[in-house]
């Protein structure tokens, strides 16, 4: 459900004054969406994972740890960026926080949303997926930098 985030960051955009009001496909708004919602979609296949097969539970989280710590930096920047968009929305300081507050619960629930997804799979395909989330975690689908460089660049040619 990327549509949803998606909206959610272009929403905040639009309401930004000057070029963020021409936002459109391949936007910063929309190239943020797509990178945070990788991230969303890796933590929610961990939680799917602990959930439906608590048997993989502990390779996961170490290969989901040492994801975290060679992305953390980029990990950062992204959540700097998302409440940056979000503050610069906002009318004040408790607009802002209210703000906050509602983006990150909406964020939160789209985890949810994507782990429902991932555990409507048949077990088989659940089970299949769960064993293999250290390789995918170490490959280099999950190398964010990478898989998402123009997306990074295009974000990174605008200040937070």
């Amino acid at each position: 459900m990327r549509a949803f985030l998606t909206a959610a960051v272009l929403a905040i955009a639009a309401t930004l004054p000057g070029p963020a009001l021409a936002q459109k496909a391949g936007s910063y708004a929309d190239d943020l969406a797509r990178v945070y919602e990788a991230t969303q979609f890796i933590q929610a296949v961990r939680e799917g994972c602990d959930a439906a097969v608590p048997a993989t539970r502990a390779d996961n989280a170490a290969a989901y740890s040492a994801w975290r710590k060679r992305h953390q930096a980029l990990l950062d920047e992204l959540e700097h960026r998302f409440i940056a968009l979000i503050r610069r929305a906002s009318v004040d300081q408790k607009d802002s926080s209210r703000n906050v507050g509602k983006y990150e619960g909406d964020a939160l629930r789209h985890v949810e949303e994507l782990k429902s997804q991932f555990l409507a799979q048949s077990r088989g395909e659940i089970g299949r997926q769960c064993a293999g989330y250290p390789g995918y975690l170490a490959s280099r689908d999950a190398d964010l930098p990478s898989r998402y460089a123009a997306e990074l660049q295009s974000i990174r040619r605008r200040k937070p």
